[in-house]
């Protein structure tokens, strides 16, 4: 009901009178409603210290523009010095890591024969294969052994007794336990003269017993450092090879599809009509005990000769070759997709002087043409790919005495001294004849050396350092065969100029003792020296690690003593690999050919991101 005029008069005036008449005074003005933005002005102005979202949802309508911008630029800021730090702290924590996955193939030059650890010493293809396939009770560690089935060693005081104790767990790659049985069986097998192993004199006076499952006894005639070394041998699988007749053994299954305890098994190959073997694929083994690898799938691939093997790295059919001359290596990794890998071996190129040789049996003439050698030029014309060495072991540092270094000054001196003149006008010695006539003998050196590159190389760079005291030198270059002919039979040659290959247990008597000297035997330099036959005997009987470094000392001092050969470089081989194999190191020091795949569990071609 609407309030009567009477009322409505009242209520004026009253209000009027009380200060309050418009709040009952009609007009057009709304009332406020309490909503959303009083509710903002309400909470924007409490008094609480620490606002509330609610609050918060309304700070950009009231902050002013420029302060918006410092806020930006602040939290902008803050965000960039969060990542920032989150990037260093993970940087050492986070990385990539090898993951396992690939297939890495290798140009290999001829085809493997013989995939046992009986017959595979002379065909590299056959090494390069057992050693994947294939694992010892130690394992070979640069010049070194380090055990492999091995857990664990005991010498007897005398050094004639080892005794062994195996891994427990390891596995073939069919499926059956490794166990002293088997490591009996196969050292058993290569001393067998029957199967005609070329391995057999290393291991024919050993014996060999079985204690239990996996403890092996070794027992020695005499103490010998090396023994280790010689306990590197691939051991096979007895269930597998004992019932087999030993001639059936290089036609068998097992000689094409061996069966070992290394990190790669078999998986296929590929060969002919008439049984030429083109490849070799190998598979990483679930079951090895060891570190694995974690490239998936190893494929040797074979080829008749370098030219086709390289023309194959070329083209990007394979991703590795091994031992490539340092000339074809530096035209095929300047395209940046290859890496050079160095391998340094037990190895020495040696220029021995033949001794029973009317001008080179004089140690004077020796001492001479050995002072007129720089080292370092024949460095420099292989480009670098090689060493220097002063002993007999290739990786050994003099400790006594000097070597000979460059000295033209006092060879002239000691030629001339030796009665061979170099008369004016003239560049080749020459020495007179005893019986007074005027006919004269000229300073005149050969140098034979198989047809190689490098060897070329480092025959040429003598002839010109030679040439320097007065001598005149011819290079004769043939086939290695025909080489060592001529240098063990014939002995006809004056200077031979050879790579001698020493093996891991880098043993210098069939080099070096006097009773290699007669027909067929390897002492090239026909030196018959006591003390030089001695010193190797010592070596021999070395008992341990000290005793064979002493020894070997003394040996290196007594053979330089008598200069029956200058001791010039150790080659650098080239290994060339593809760039997307990943951790291989830039060089290595190994013992033989195949010890090129000593580190392979550290190579990998996949890789994702993880903790370190």
């Amino acid at each position: 009901m609407k309030p009567s005029g009477l009322i409505n008069r009242i209520k004026s005036r009253s209000g009027r009178a009380l200060g309050w008449f418009s709040r009952w005074r009609k007009t057009e003005e709304k009332n406020p409603e309490l909503g959303s933005d009083h509710d903002l002005v309400v909470r924007v102005t409490s008094p609480e210290k620490m606002p509330r979202y609610r609050q918060l949802r309304y700070a950009l309508r009231v902050i002013p523009q420029n302060e918006k911008r410092l806020l930006l630029i602040a939290f902008v800021i803050f965000v960039l010095s969060l990542t920032t730090a989150g990037v260093f702290w993970l940087q050492p924590h986070l990385g990539q890591r090898p993951a396992f996955g690939g297939t890495y193939t290798e140009a290999i030059i001829g085809q493997p024969k013989y995939i046992n650890p009986f017959d595979a010493l002379a065909n590299d293809a056959d090494k390069d294969l057992t050693k994947l396939i294939f694992s010892g009770l130690y394992k070979q560690d640069g010049l070194g052994v380090t055990p492999d089935l091995a857990e664990s060693q005991e010498l007897s005081e005398d050094g004639k007794t080892l005794t062994i104790k195996l891994r427990h767990g390891v596995l073939f790659h069919d499926g059956s336990e490794l166990i002293a049985s088997d490591v009996q069986y196969t050292y058993e097998a290569v001393q067998d003269t029957a199967r005609m192993s070329p391995l057999q004199p290393l291991y024919s006076n050993l014996k060999i017993s079985v204690v239990d499952d996996y403890t092996v006894v070794f027992t020695l005639e005499k103490p010998d450092a090396l023994i280790l070394n010689k306990l590197t041998l691939g051991i096979v699988p007895a269930h597998l090879w004992q019932d087999m007749p030993v001639g059936a053994a290089h036609v068998s299954d097992l000689n094409l599809k061996p069966i070992g305890s290394g990190p790669y098994k078999v998986k296929s190959f590929r060969r002919d009509s008439i049984g030429n073997i083109y490849s070799y694929s190998l598979e990483a083994f679930d079951g090895y005990y060891g570190e694995k690898p974690h490239i998936q799938t190893i494929v040797m691939q074979y080829y008749p000769d370098q030219t086709q093997a390289l023309d194959a790295l070329r083209s990007g059919l394979v991703e590795g070759m091994p031992f490539v001359n340092a000339t074809d290596a530096a035209k095929n990794k300047a395209s940046g997709r290859l890496k050079d890998v160095k391998l340094e071996l037990p190895q020495e190129t040696v220029a021995f002087f033949n001794l029973k040789d009317s001008l080179l049996s004089s140690k004077d003439v020796r001492t001479a043409l050995g002072l007129a050698v720089n080292k370092q030029d024949i460095v420099d014309a292989l480009d670098g790919s090689a060493a220097q060495v002063d002993t007999p072991f290739p990786f050994m540092e003099m400790s006594t005495g000097t070597p000979l270094t460059q000295d033209l000054d006092k060879a002239r001196t000691l030629l001339t001294q030796a009665g061979w003149t170099l008369k004016d006008g003239e560049n080749v010695r020459a020495k007179a004849q005893k019986d007074n006539t005027a006919s004269s003998t000229q300073f005149a050196i050969s140098i034979l050396t198989p047809d190689n590159p490098d060897l070329l190389k480092i025959a040429e760079a003598l002839k010109r350092q030679w040439s320097l005291i007065g001598a005149k030198v011819e290079i004769e270059a043939i086939p290695i065969d025909e080489v060592m002919r001529r240098a063990t039979r014939e002995r006809s040659a004056q200077v031979v100029l050879l790579n001698l290959y020493l093996g891991a247990e880098q043993d210098l008597f069939p080099f070096w003792w006097s009773g290699e000297i007669s027909t067929r035997g390897l002492n090239i330099s026909a030196l018959s020296d006591k003390s030089v036959d001695s010193a190797l005997e010592n070596v021999r009987q070395a008992s341990s690690t000290t005793a064979l470094a002493e020894t070997r000392e003394n040996l290196s001092t007594a053979i330089q003593n008598a200069i029956p050969a200058l001791f010039l470089t150790r080659p650098i081989q080239h290994y060339l690999i593809s760039n997307k194999i990943k951790g291989v190191a830039n060089d290595y020091i190994i013992a033989d050919p195949a010890d090129r795949f000593d580190k392979i569990a550290d190579w990998y071609i996949k890789s994702g991101w993880g903790w370190k």
